[in-house]
């Protein structure tokens, strides 16, 4: 099976194309394999038993849970023989391999954990069913797949960071001319993009022409480009309407036009022929869980700033909670921003540097 790890996407509607686009990121029609049928009925014999022995009664969305339901489930349906079987459908079911750091049922403590966390149906309980239904029918498999690999919090929502938008506007307000290739502007670790459209939505309200501006969108994960560059989260309809309400405007007035969502690794250094960008946002990534401690937020900031043009503008804001802000503190970030020669000042949000 070919296997694509890095696409690269304009801003798209169109049907035929986010069809074809998403045919390349995640397999069609039923999936049929020896192996992984070979475990599924393994899971149904072990389903079986923990119903036995089980004394609660079975999951269901909305039950509440305690660590006895916990400990009982792992006993009599261990993760163990569960993880094998989902690392098998995934690597399956996508056409790119999936990061250990994107695999939900990898961190998932018991069965319970999981199917509350991702707010599964209740046929789910039975992780055999679950599984088999994934195999047959494609639409609950795309479904499962994005619900998995895109959760709520990945990307968050439009106008998170408003006094980061509002320096935004100042600062092109006090800056009156760019260089004449235009003003390229990167939203590294994107997410799904709704940070991306806010800044070319400022951009196109600062009146700057659109053929003038490029936005890119980056991220590690491929199912986060390409939801992001086709506003599509088939797991939840509603996500998607509101989504698209709010780019319709940048869509209509062709600020999209030269837009760009690939996959990317903020740790890359730039290739010598790469133009730097005049602004980068890196907004709920540096400091957090993914990406923390000297060493990574060292070399983070190594390659963002090599990235960064001379009076480029580098925005990092967060939402961390606290024990992430006790490994790394805003303190310890402003150093490292100031030794890679960043002036930097503070925002209610995060921090805002530029290149000197």
């Amino acid at each position: 099976m070919e296997r694509t790890v890095d696409p690269c996407y304009r801003p798209t509607l169109a049907t035929d194309q986010i069809r074809n686009n998403l045919s390349a990121l995640v397999s069609r029609g039923t999936i049929r394999n020896t192996t992984l049928s070979t475990a599924i009925k393994l899971l149904d014999e072990r389903f079986r038993i923990y119903c036995t022995h089980y004394p609660y009664g079975l999951w269901a969305p909305g039950l509440v849970i305690n660590g006895e339901m916990q400990g009982l489930t792992e006993q009599y349906l261990p993760m163990a023989e569960i993880r094998p079987a989902f690392r098998q459908f995934f690597s399956l079911a996508l056409r790119y391999p999936l990061s250990a750091e994107s695999d939900p049922v990898r961190t998932a403590s018991c069965w319970l954990d999981l199917l509350q966390r991702l707010h599964l149906p209740g046929y789910a309980v039975n992780p055999a069913a679950l599984l088999r239904k994934l195999t047959e029918d494609e639409p609950s498999r795309i479904r499962f797949i994005f619900t998995a690999l895109l959760p709520q919090h990945h990307g968050g929502s439009f106008s998170r960071y408003p006094a980061q938008g509002n320096f935004l506007k100042q600062w092109l307000s006090r800056r009156s001319t760019f260089q004449p290739q235009g003003l390229r502007c990167l939203d590294a670790a994107c997410g799904t993009g709704e940070g991306s459209y806010d800044l070319a939505g400022i951009l196109l309200q600062h009146g700057i022409p659109s053929e003038s501006v490029q936005v890119h969108g980056s991220s590690l994960e491929p199912l986060e480009v390409f939801a992001a560059a086709h506003n599509h989260f088939p797991q939840d309809p509603e996500r998607e309407k509101q989504y698209r309400a709010i780019t319709k405007p940048l869509f209509t007035s062709h600020a999209t036009d030269r837009m760009l969502f690939f996959r990317d690794n903020i740790m890359r250094q730039p290739e010598q022929e790469e133009l730097p960008y005049d602004i980068i946002l890196c907004n709920g990534l540096l400091g957090g869980p993914f990406l923390h401690g000297n060493e990574m937020l060292t070399n983070a900031m190594a390659a963002l700033t090599k990235r960064l043009k001379k009076r480029g503008l580098l925005l990092a804001a967060d939402r961390f909670h606290g024990g992430w802000k006790k490994d790394s503190p805003p303190s310890l970030m402003k150093e490292i921003m100031e030794r890679n020669g960043l002036m930097v000042r503070q925002l209610h949000e995060g921090l805002v540097a530029e290149k000197i």
